[in-house]
């Protein structure tokens, strides 16, 4: 409820983003209209009132994700699609509800309604009733507002092309367009990279406060945006070759950009646990990441986060506050060789974190208890991933009612 002398809006407005929610007007009043162009420019250029609009806007955008409003994503949670659409959703930081087939009968009376059946799913219901069928990432995002038609409309070889939207990328980004080169910025599937991820980040340069990763990734794009750069997300770059003295990058899809220069900060490809049987939980109950949605399927049930870095300690403090009880499971005998000591003694007084160290897990294991199966996934020194595993609590099946081949059986956990 806005009242007088309020401003409206959030993120998605500065950003070129369709509308994920509408105002009604209830009482007589006048509302002043401002165009985003110099709405926009206010909030780049006015210090006071822009920090305050671009806060404002952030906290607006995380409420609309917490509270489920944009999009509906109806599919089920055994579904490779599915997740992929959920994926894509969460690393964009986009508002939506997803319905599971498995546990949400308000799903079935919605594809009823729509006219569609189980085989049809994943489906995405925009504003309006408007149904998607498994549209690809590249479908939802021109249907957002993320994807721009073209990424090379000023010229027909860009001064610079930076492949990656990481904190490393957007930086270059914003360091070449701020020096007035054309410059273009591609990332496969969302700007952020990593540290987007991440619920707080505590020592990163020159916030003394610390700041969320979701607002540090906001704040670059604009800033990269202000100074010029375009940029294209999702667009995966798949080759890179030459032409008449230029860099050529082509892209998934069909496509591709011609540069003078190139800046490749891709990062790093998070290696999976490299243990027997993961691939059967890989798509309902383990995540390589923790962010508010799998947060939202943890809550209210133990979970396991696997890794020993600043990414693990971050997710289990940002998870402790969701869940009942967090297992943190490091390969090293010492938390503080991998991890930055703040984390390690914000963990240590946590009571509801639980480390658990020890050197070697050969496999994956199941305990059973009067309601639920939890499980931990493990996996051996060697494979030790760049980015913690998430495992939540869910009910094994060796097939869900809906024909999805279910993510373990049954098992007591020496036969495991």
């Amino acid at each position: 409820m806005h009242g007088p002398r309020r401003f409206l809006g959030e993120i998605g407005l500065l950003e070129g983003q369709v509308s994920f929610l509408t105002f009604e007007v209830r009482d007589p009043g006048a509302v002043l209209a401002v165009p985003v162009d110099k709405l926009r420019r206010l909030v780049l250029r006015d210090e006071g009132i822009g920090d305050l609009i671009l806060r404002a806007y952030l906290i607006r955008r995380s409420l609309l994700i917490s509270q489920g409003a944009g999009f509906r994503i109806i599919g089920s949670c055994y579904s490779a699609d599915t997740r992929r659409l959920r994926d894509f959703a969460a690393r964009n930081r986009l508002p939506h509800e997803w319905l599971d087939l498995e546990k949400d009968r308000q799903a079935d009376h919605m594809l009823d309604q729509l006219g569609y059946g189980i085989d049809d799913t994943p489906v995405v219901i925009w504003r309006g009733g408007e149904v998607l069928r498994n549209p690809s990432n590249a479908e939802l995002a021109a249907r957002i507002g993320l994807l721009p038609a073209t990424i090379q409309d000023r010229a027909a070889v860009a001064d610079l092309l930076v492949v990656g939207a990481g904190p490393a990328g957007l930086a270059a980004a914003v360091y070449g367009s701020s020096d007035g080169l054309d410059t273009c910025l591609i990332d496969g599937v969302a700007t952020g990279g990593q540290a987007a991820t991440s619920a707080r980040i505590e020592n990163y340069l020159g916030f003394p406060t610390g700041i969320s990763g979701t607002e540090l990734a906001e704040r670059a794009v604009l800033q990269a945006e202000k100074f010029g750069t375009r940029i294209r997300v999702p667009a995966e770059a798949t080759g890179l070759g030459g032409r008449e003295g230029h860099h050529v990058v082509a892209l998934a899809g069909g496509g591709e950009i011609s540069a003078r220069t190139v800046v490749i900060a891709t990062g790093a490809r998070y290696r999976r646990l490299q243990v027997p049987r993961i691939s059967r939980l890989e798509n309902g109950n383990v995540y390589y990441a923790a962010t508010q949605p799998e947060a939202l399927l943890c809550q209210g049930d133990p979970c396991a986060v696997v890794g020993g870095g600043n990414s693990a300690g971050q997710a289990a403090l940002f998870l402790a506050g969701r869940t009942p009880k967090v297992y943190l499971l490091v390969r090293s005998g010492d938390l503080g060789k991998t991890m930055s000591r703040y984390l390690v003694e914000e963990i240590r007084q946590d009571p509801r974190i639980e480390v658990r160290c020890t050197p070697r897990w050969p496999s994956c294991w199941v305990t059973r208890n009067s309601r639920r199966s939890w499980y931990g996934t493990t996996g051996p020194t060697t494979a030790r991933p760049s980015r913690p595993a998430t495992c939540s609590c869910s009910s094994a099946r060796r097939r869900t009612p809906r024909g999805w081949p279910a993510p373990w059986p049954w098992t007591d956990a020496a036969s495991y």
